[in-house]
């Protein structure tokens, strides 16, 4: 990517290699089997949606192709290149909604993971295609969620994806669990949608996550195996060279010893962080944190406060569950030298691109997981009436 630096003065970085896919999943080793694909036959973009017990919703590609691999495709790797596992889902439109001309929701499948009662609970995965960020902004999210809630008629409504780290803590593979967000809004499409500052929290129920030291130990995947030195110069060149951002002039001015920090370093034990009553914060703008502004949040994301607000408006429990994907970034060298905000920006977005595929199978695998622990759901999907 060429800019009025990298123009003049061109540096191919050389990558040490492709990242590995992620790996089959040996259900066996926490005692439980893989999700079971459910035949809903091939229906069109018009058809409602099936009854079930619980709706999991995540975001980005990347985020859908990690949740197609925990929980419909398991038994083979899965590549961050490949669309194969796209093949499976259909498309729900909503043609009646066009406001800012979109009336695309989402894909979707449906799976069945069995409880430890021994229930076979029906699971809607959906692949969001709105937004608080995209037209139609806030109110086509808000519209979204009330149309799957309304057809689907779920007991749960899980939001998961990547997310960005709060404070130091919150290591590079780990996921945020938290029954709570605050809204923070600044685009002009939003602002008036009177969420600004609003503070949503689900009170009537929480997961059980008595599976995470179990799932913690035998499944999650170990960042320490990708985040390799080789691999971080080889980001940090992309980071000063590749991208519109970029600055030659940061070459030999910074290492990635500056740029490192503890949520970036020992990730051989990624965890299930339970933040219950910690809101996580949701905006319409990116950013990264510096570790001090945002010691408040359990994680900073980009939708699922806005979430929690449309399914708490149509009475439906809900939790959040975000993979740390792009953590905080130091704002100075350990000598003191301040790190220029462009550079952490870019450092944050190559860290989040090439690693985010495999947290986010972390943040799959811990949702899963507190499905498995749910006994309270009955399973009456196919005799509940719609909401």
């Amino acid at each position: 990517m060429k800019n009025r630096y990298t123009d003049s003065r061109s540096v191919a970085c050389t990558s040490p290699g492709a990242l590995p896919p992620l790996p089959v999943i040996d259900w066996a080793k926490v005692g439980q089997s893989a999700p079971v694909n459910v035949d809903i036959g091939n229906p069109d973009k018009n058809a409602p949606l099936p009854k079930v017990d619980i709706v999991v919703m995540t975001w980005t590609d990347t985020e859908w192709n990690a949740l197609d691999h925990v929980f419909v495709s398991s038994d083979k790797e899965a590549y961050v290149s490949s669309d194969e596992f796209r093949k499976g889902w259909f498309l729900r439109s909503n043609d009646e909604y066009v406001k800012g001309a979109y009336n695309l929701w989402g894909f979707y499948r449906v799976v069945t993971v069995k409880n430890a009662a021994g229930i076979d609970l029906k699971i809607l995965l959906w692949k969001s295609d709105a937004h608080l960020s995209h037209p139609p902004y806030a109110d086509g999210l808000i519209a979204m969620v009330h149309f799957v809630l309304k057809e689907a008629s779920p007991e749960r409504l899980y939001s998961i994806g990547t997310a960005g780290g709060a404070t130091i803590s919150e290591k590079l593979g780990d996921a945020a669990i938290t029954n709570t967000g605050k809204i923070k809004l600044k685009l002009p499409e939003n602002t008036s949608s009177g969420l600004n500052d609003k503070t949503v929290a689900c009170t009537s129920w929480y997961p059980d996550l008595s599976m995470n030291s179990t799932i913690e130990k035998n499944l999650l995947f170990k960042l320490s195996s990708v985040v390799t030195q080789p691999y971080l110069e080889y980001l940090l060149c992309q980071a000063i060279y590749d991208s519109d951002k970029g600055n030659p002039d940061w070459a030999g001015q910074f290492t990635v010893a500056d740029m490192m920090n503890a949520a970036l370093e020992d990730l051989g034990a990624p965890k299930g962080l339970d933040k219950k009553g910690i809101p996580l914060l949701t905006t319409d703008y990116y950013f990264i944190s510096d570790g001090d502004d945002t010691e408040q949040y359990s994680a900073l994301e980009m939708d699922d406060a806005v979430v929690g607000y449309a399914a708490g408006e149509y009475h439906v429990d809900y939790v959040f569950v975000r993979n740390m994907s792009d953590t905080v970034i130091p704002t100075q060298t350990p000598s003191g030298k301040p790190i220029p905000q462009e550079l952490r920006e870019n450092w944050s977005s190559e860290i989040y691109e090439h690693y985010g595929f495999y947290t986010s199978m972390n943040g799959a695998l811990l949702t899963w997981g507190t499905i498995v622990a749910d006994r309270d759901l009955k399973g009456q999907a196919a005799t509940r009436k719609g909401k």
